[in-house]
């Protein structure tokens, strides 16, 4: 694993750097407005099977992407009114939107695991926001192993490279930003032609998603 600690000084070079890596086929681990995640190219199917590889995750269990702006979730998802509200209003921030693919290839089949539906979110994090842009949409779990109880967590970068240390997947970069602010995931919504269900609650509440659909 290479490590680049990031600073205003390299913040450009890192998402090059970066980008560089994800349009290569490997895995990144970069800071995100909510943990650190772990990105692949979400167009690239070896690499998505690699991201659940190193995260030990069911291949039956979805995996969100970023996207760098509204224009580009419309090219993998059906759009919405209710869709483009919430996005209005709150993004880029922690909201995941799950919704209807557009277009259908095995790397999104396997992020959808298969439903249908692929959640998408937009950080309002610097970095996370110029590495989408740079290298395309990419894959926005966190970078954790998949049922570690081993007192890591994924708002350390010291954290995340001890757990992800010796193992025989692993990120080929981690982008060091330090400590991340501890906040909960992102609240995460499906919706659908019928309705609008919260899967996950978060930062963005039930009543703040409520006033924004007004």
């Amino acid at each position: 694993m290479h490590i680049i600690e990031l600073t205003e000084k390299n913040f450009s070079s890192a998402v090059k750097q970066a980008a560089a890596v994800i349009k290569a086929g490997k895995a990144v681990v970069y800071p995100t407005d909510t943990s650190y995640g772990l990105a692949v190219s979400a167009g690239n199917p070896a690499a998505v099977r690699k991201m659940y590889l190193i995260k030990g995750r069911s291949f039956k269990k979805p995996v969100h992407i970023f996207v760098p702006s509204i224009a580009e979730a419309k090219k993998y998802v059906k759009w919405n009114v209710v869709a483009g509200k919430l996005a209005k209003t709150f993004l880029p921030g922690p909201l995941s939107m799950a919704l209807p693919l557009k277009k259908r290839n095995a790397a999104l089949n396997k992020l959808s695991a298969g439903s249908g539906y692929l959640g998408i979110r937009i950080a309002d994090n610097k970095f996370a926001l110029a590495l989408a842009k740079q290298a395309g949409s990419i894959t926005a779990t966190s970078a954790n192993i998949a049922g570690e109880k081993g007192g890591f967590d994924s708002y350390s970068a010291q954290d995340v490279i001890r757990q992800f240390a010796g193992r025989k997947h692993k990120p080929d970069l981690i982008i060091d930003a330090g400590n991340l602010k501890k906040t909960k995931p992102s609240t995460f919504v499906k919706i659908s032609p019928e309705k609008i269900e919260i899967l996950r609650p978060g930062p963005i509440t039930a009543g703040q998603i409520q006033k924004a659909l007004k």
